[in-house]
């Protein structure tokens, strides 16, 4: 299963923190090594909420931040394609294959499907790293990932289309 989604408006301060990205840093962006490394290697993934994200939940120093994801077999998708359209930053994201995978995992992804093919157009929030000037971000160092969220940041932020390839 593929979905597209909104990840952000372009030059609007449409968060709930007031973040700015201009159309210039987003290009700059799109075409950085970081990005093409990411799609071409699947490593911008993502998961139910922020929650595998969160500094406060790690119970080990020597642990990153990011590794929660893999400690808590939390990613259930992962971004395709990044691209502009209109005055959004788009995503394309393919949903991992449940049947590859553990049960715990597999429950995960599972659950979000079940949603997606109800018709349930979730909200997504992206994880990015940027350089700021007051809430206008001057450099966009990376996404590492997106994640489900009824509570995204910026309004409008979601799903926008649902591609069952299994219909195909």
């Amino acid at each position: 299963m593929k979905v597209t989604c909104k990840v952000f408006p372009i030059g609007k301060p449409a968060a709930s923190d007031g973040s700015i990205f201009t159309r210039n840093v987003i290009d700059e962006f799109l075409k950085s090594d970081l990005c093409k490394h990411r799609l071409q290697t699947k490593t911008c993934v993502g998961a139910i909420t922020h929650i595998h994200r969160d500094k406060k939940l790690i119970k080990s120093e020597i642990v990153a931040v990011v590794d929660q994801m893999l400690l808590n077999k939390a990613i259930t998708h992962y971004v395709t394609d990044f691209y502009i359209e209109g005055d959004w930053l788009m995503a394309d994201m393919k949903m991992l294959d449940e049947n590859l995978m553990d049960s715990q995992s597999a429950e995960n992804i599972k659950f979000i499907k079940g949603l997606l093919l109800n018709g349930i157009e979730i909200p997504v929030s992206a994880t990015v790293i940027a350089n700021w000037t007051g809430n206008k971000a001057t450099k966009l160092i990376d996404i590492p990932g997106i994640d489900f969220t009824l509570d995204p940041g910026f309004d409008y932020a979601g799903v926008v289309k649902i591609n069952d390839i299994r219909k195909q």
